[in-house]
């Protein structure tokens, strides 16, 4: 009598203060360095999931204040400013989504966001980089070069749509 083999599979819940500790180009990226000290007491907080190709991981106009880190691929943003839509661009590998909402605490989401090719990315809750009611300095600094690089893509894009 032959048995039927068993498999068995450990699920692991992703731990994303691991994950960038044990990557390199994840521990050296600008958020990390942001965060300073307290870069593993907020990656504790932030709940990783993997997005399959073409899933939008949010969209603009939805609510949500939530910081995303790209742990693993890429994802593409774009952004409305009024009849215009554009292309803002891929966010890759230790690059941020949802800066301006985590960076003003504003409950709805300025651009959209959409998973090209399978995407890990740890959601980080706004409330976990908040020190005493605020941003750090240096982490509040960061997001906004962050927020006017992609404001002025937006800004660039649809004046040149515009002229058409």
């Amino acid at each position: 009598m032959s048995e039927t083999p068993v498999v068995r599979v450990e699920l692991k819940h992703a731990d994303a203060a691991e994950l960038v500790r044990q990557d390199p180009s994840l521990a050296g990226c600008e958020l990390a360095g942001a965060l300073e000290e307290r870069r593993d007491e907020v990656l504790a907080r932030a709940v990783v999931r993997r997005y399959p190709d073409g899933t939008v991981v949010f969209q603009q106009n939805e609510s949500g204040c939530s910081l995303f880190l790209v742990l693993e691929g890429e994802v593409r943003m774009s952004g409305r400013k009024q009849a215009d839509g554009v292309d803002l661009g891929l966010a890759t590998k230790g690059q941020v989504l949802g800066e301006g909402e985590a960076l003003t605490g504003a409950a709805t989401r300025r651009s959209s966001a959409v998973a090209q090719g399978v995407a890990d990315l740890a959601e980080i809750p706004r409330e976990a980089l908040l020190e005493g009611g605020r941003l750090p300095r240096p982490l509040q600094r960061w997001l906004e070069e962050v927020r006017q690089q992609r404001a002025r893509t937006l800004d660039e894009m649809t004046d040149f749509l515009d002229r058409w």
